[in-house]
């Protein structure tokens, strides 16, 4: 099985074209959060993601929308995009070919009531060992909009970086594919006119 991960798209709708067709031949597509952002979501985006039938979750920008501070972005929703949105879940558990995965836009342990998420960089060394703690065998993250991609505590812990809003130093957007049968992790950087090109490989 190959499932294709995007997150923080941010109303991009033309990244996020070019993922979902890079990804097409994928039996699954997963969103990590923040498909749109908190003062504006596009009926583009999320007709695309409907489109697609995108398995997502919310980002704390969602968050924002769906709380009382994001009633004049609500008013201004029609009833399908408002009700996609309302049906996201804080995260989620889900198995694969015999894989526990956990899914979560910032960090397993966020709290659902609350609108922020934490950030997990590859560098906050607690962090990191504290995902790796996570009862899965794969973790997908999103929110840093940097990506990641590497084995620990016996696990493959992955962010696909983000899928609409670059802010590495290299200002590359991307999003990553798991090939289950090929048992291989790629983060591909959106390169516009050209095929993806990857930027972390990992097996699992």
């Amino acid at each position: 099985m190959r499932v294709g991960v995007v997150s923080d798209v941010h109303n991009n709708a033309e990244a996020l074209s070019y993922a979902l067709d890079s990804l097409r031949g994928c039996e699954l597509i997963l969103s990590l959060g923040d498909l749109v952002s908190q003062y504006r979501a596009t009926p583009e985006i999320l007709s695309l993601a409907r489109d697609a039938q995108l398995t997502g979750i919310v980002g704390n920008h969602e968050k924002t929308i769906l709380a009382p501070c994001g009633t004049p972005v609500r008013s201004r929703l029609a009833a399908d995009d408002l009700n996609y949105l309302v049906a996201l879940p804080h995260g989620r558990e889900m198995e694969i070919d015999g894989r526990k995965l956990s899914i979560s836009h910032g960090a397993p342990w966020d709290d659902p009531d609350d609108m922020g998420c934490e950030y997990v960089f590859e560098s906050d060394t607690a962090k990191m060992k504290r995902l790796a703690a996570t009862p899965a065998d794969i973790v997908l993250i999103g929110h840093t909009h940097f990506g990641m991609l590497l084995r620990a505590g016996g696990k493959l812990l992955l962010n696909p970086g983000s899928c609409g809003e670059a802010r590495d130093a290299a200002r590359r957007l991307s999003f990553a594919e798991l090939d289950f049968a090929a048992g291989k992790a790629t983060v591909y950087e959106i390169r516009h006119g050209s095929p993806p090109e990857p930027m972390l490989i990992e097996e699992f």
